[in-house]
């Protein structure tokens, strides 16, 4: 079981074509804004919004083979040949020297290779079945990749469902999964049944994916199986408009809070959010004001600030020693770096012919680099001279006072203290390793499974402190997919929020906004709760918003509300979860 980025570098590092100096990483949000797009931008002078608008059209053209694909918005100014050229002379030898790839990039060079015929995908690692899960997320060079491994008679099968293709901002279209059977001559085997939702919400779904749906839509009857229940379960669907963001934030709360004193469990809760910059404000307040907790759609922490990278930059270098973007962290991150004095001691490296990870720990040469670099280059040396003998399986215990102390060399005190704020509930015999996918996860969830991990090694109880109660989702429509929950809030249901200003001009990308809408839709099992606010305080000012262009079609009126779910509706549904 892999992605296609794992199976593309499986492949290249068994053809012996993986040409970097290490496994290439691909950058996370944090590296491709703070080291990749800071340090193309300082070069060039720009601003940060140019810098990425032109990694954004190479990585279009990497996802497509194409430049100008379908599903890309050009940028005004479109990028010009001058700035595409400096791009391809910045990428080649900075990947290179940090031994780093852009997201999905690691496909398209497989890719390169299986064309240049210089690597047999299935004969090399004797593959002779292909099941690919979630068709309708591949971009054309992931089908492109896909169609090579059938070409040479693997036997293929794809699932997908054109009705939630939703990530065109990566390239991806309903049109792969439509195509297939046409282009294979491919038997068809079509799921009517839904074994998740009740018959009230695969009813609202179906009518608003019959409204919008995408072009050459592969025809489906989808019927709840919940229909043939005895007694028969029905679900609940319901349809609420409200006078302010505020009172609708209010009415969600109050209604999670009536539900979970009914007995459902806070987990079994989802609020899908389709702008959470624009609507978690108003639900943040208004679950703080109902001392309600709830697991936000990024947890952020500790592990979010340059200090917090630096600790995990440290563990990855233990835990490898060819991280060569972990030794680019160490050694920007501190206090009074900035990225131009990183950037040219990369360029330096690049023009001098020396190997990135190499100048952390052997003589540097002399009139290489400049004094300000040389003093940037000698304090992470320091750190990596002492981090050398550390093993993975040292403790917290062990390293906690030198863990703290290069916080204190590199920041201050007070980032130090935050770190041994933030690690004194952890097991003191925890090991760098566990540090380091402890820091690495996302959320607060993964982190207390992490340490689940950690305690049974130990032998020892898991404490409530290592433990998340249960507690509301609130998540974004993109990062649901696969999910779902007894009971769904869809709020925010405004035309400038969804389908949203930057969709309105592309019928494309409207049709792509009701499959989203779809898709949350049909996270609820038994009871979904869609909607909207007539004004919403959106950077600063009260402004009045119209429905969005989707309520028309999701089988019913939306009905004037002051408050949330009343007694009877809250039984009601309580009623429906006790059937599923």
């Amino acid at each position: 079981m892999s992605t296609l980025h794992s199976l593309a570098l499986r492949l290249l590092r068994a053809a012996g074509l993986l040409q970097y100096p290490a496994n290439p990483l691909v950058l996370d949000d944090f590296e491709l804004e703070k080291v990749f797009d800071a340090e193309f931008r300082q070069g060039q002078q720009m601003r940060k919004e140019r810098s990425e608008e032109i990694r954004r059209e190479h990585e279009a053209f990497w996802s497509t083979g194409q430049w100008a694909p379908p599903n890309y918005i050009p940028p005004t100014p479109p990028i010009s040949a001058q700035e595409r050229a400096a791009f391809i002379a910045f990428y080649g030898p900075r990947s290179q020297a940090y031994s780093c790839v852009l997201p999905g990039e690691m496909v398209r060079q497989c890719l390169s290779q299986i064309m240049a015929g210089n690597l047999d995908p299935v004969g090399l690692i004797h593959l002779e079945q292909l099941i690919v899960d979630e068709y309708q997320d591949l971009n054309p060079i992931d089908i492109k990749f896909v169609d090579e491994m059938i070409a040479r008679h693997a036997v293929a099968f794809v699932a997908g469902d054109d009705d939630q293709s939703i990530y065109s901002f990566r390239f991806a279209s309903p049109g792969g999964i439509q195509t297939f059977t046409e282009k294979y001559a491919a038997a068809s085997h079509t799921l009517t049944d839904c074994f998740r939702c009740t018959p009230a919400v695969v009813s609202v779904a179906n009518a608003l994916i019959a409204t919008y749906p995408s072009q050459n839509r592969i025809p489906k009857a989808l019927q709840s199986l919940y229909e043939a229940a005895v007694p028969r379960l029905a679900g609940t669907v319901h349809r609420w408009r409200f006078s302010t963001a505020n009172a609708e934030s209010a009415a969600v709360a109050s209604s999670c809070r009536a539900l979970i004193d009914a007995g459902l469990g806070p987990g079994d809760i989802l609020i899908l959010l389709s702008n959470s910059k624009k609507l978690l404000p108003s639900l943040r307040d208004a679950f703080d004001a109902a001392s309600l907790a709830f697991e936000p759609p990024k947890s952020e922490g500790f592990s979010d600030t340059d200090a917090g990278r630096l600790v995990l930059a440290i563990f990855r270098i233990v835990c490898d020693a060819d991280d060569y973007v972990a030794h680019r962290l160490v050694l920007g991150l501190p206090n009074g770096v900035g990225v131009g004095t990183c950037n040219g001691i990369a360029e330096a490296v690049i023009a001098n012919c020396l190997n990135y990870k190499e100048i952390f720990y052997n003589l540097l040469l002399p009139n290489v680099f400049q004094a300000r670099e040389m003093t940037a280059l000698n304090r992470a040396r320091a750190v990596c001279g002492q981090i050398i003998g550390w093993q993975s399986t040292d403790t917290l215990n062990r390293r906690g006072v030198e863990i703290s102390q290069i916080i204190s060399n590199a920041f201050t005190v007070t980032e130090a203290n935050a770190w041994d704020a933030y690690a004194s509930d952890l097991p003191q015999d925890i090991n760098i390793v566990e540090l380091r996918d402890w820091l690495w996860t996302d959320t607060d969830e993964q982190r207390a499974t992490v340490l689940a991990s950690v305690y049974t090694r130990l032998n020892q109880p898991i404490p409530t402190t290592a433990t998340v109660p249960p507690r509301v989702r609130i998540m974004t429509m993109h990062g649901v997919k696969g999910l779902s929950a007894r009971v769904v809030f869809v709020p925010g249901l405004e035309d400038d929020i969804l389908p949203g200003p930057w969709r309105k001009p592309y019928p494309g990308l409207v049709l792509e906004a009701a499959r989203l809408l779809y898709v949350s839709i049909t996270r609820a099992r038994a009871a979904c709760i869609a909607s909207y606010s007539g004004r919403r305080m959106i950077h600063g000012q009260s402004l009045s918003m119209a429905a969005s262009r989707f309520t028309t079609s999701l089988g019913g009126p939306f009905i004037s509300r002051n408050g949330g779910l009343v007694p009877n509706e809250v039984q009601g549904i309580m009623n429906d979860v006790a059937q599923l």
